[in-house]
């Protein structure tokens, strides 16, 4: 689903990605941790197109996103969800209002925006919050809007970031079932991005250590989490 090879990015003096290399397979739960300021953020932001690495190759569903033109761009972004880290929420916007933003250059009828509505908010257990605004809505609430917004379009690929950051632990327990729910209903493959050790632990197929620009080690949870390198370890303290 997802390719990346020898993504380099640096500011300046600063060299974040050294050659970052990553794959996402057909319905699989990708979890990625690296510590704050080891380049996650960026890679994100390359892989969407809204930053341009200096070397490397990205490819999403068989298509180099680097070669794309703004427009062929933007349909790629439609098969794609994203979980922004905080919700993102528009606070001026109602629950419905909200959930209907992704589908402004699609061609749909009153109705047909109704029907994905409410099937996105079926999906994540808020259907009566329809009519609500962010003010009213918890801060879990408010993960599980932001779920419904990203999976409205039913995309092939989410993008979790930070996904459980800030909300107390039931909660966090909550939004990771879901997710999990939410892949097994849509067959969608996902790529997480976490500091979360418990949630990596219940949702990675697979785990991805971002350390020094690279893709320091792969591996299940069980295999990174026992490992004896101290720089593994670190993550699992």
């Amino acid at each position: 689903m997802i390719k990346i090879r020898n993504l380099r990015k640096s500011f300046g003096e600063n060299h974040v990605l050294h050659g970052f290399d990553m794959e996402l397979y057909e319905g699989e739960n990708l979890v990625i941790m690296g510590k704050s300021g080891s380049g996650k953020s960026v890679m994100i932001k390359c892989l969407m197109g809204l930053m341009q690495p200096e070397a490397g190759e990205i490819q999403i569903m068989g298509r180099n996103v680097m070669e794309l033109k703004h427009q062929e761009l933007d349909q790629l972004r439609k098969e794609i969800g994203f979980l922004f880290q905080g919700s993102a929420l528009y606070d001026s916007m109602t629950v419905r209002e909200n959930l209907e933003f992704p589908l402004r250059k699609q061609s749909f009828n009153h109705e047909e925006k109704n029907h994905l509505v409410h099937k996105a908010l079926e999906s994540v257990g808020l259907i009566d919050a329809v009519d609500l605004m962010p003010a009213e809505l918890s801060g879990g609430m408010k993960r599980r809007i932001a779920l419904a917004r990203a999976i409205i379009l039913s995309p092939k690929i989410i993008i979790y970031d930070e996904p459980t950051t800030g909300l107390d632990p039931i909660t966090a327990k909550e939004i990771i079932q879901l997710m999990r729910d939410i892949q097994k209903i849509h067959g969608s493959s996902a790529l997480i991005i976490t500091h979360d050790v418990e949630c990596s632990r219940v949702i990675a197929d697979r785990m991805i250590l971002l350390i020094d620009g690279i893709n320091y080690v792969e591996g299940s949870f069980d295999q990174l989490s026992t490992a004896e390198d101290h720089k593994i370890q670190a993550f699992f303290k």
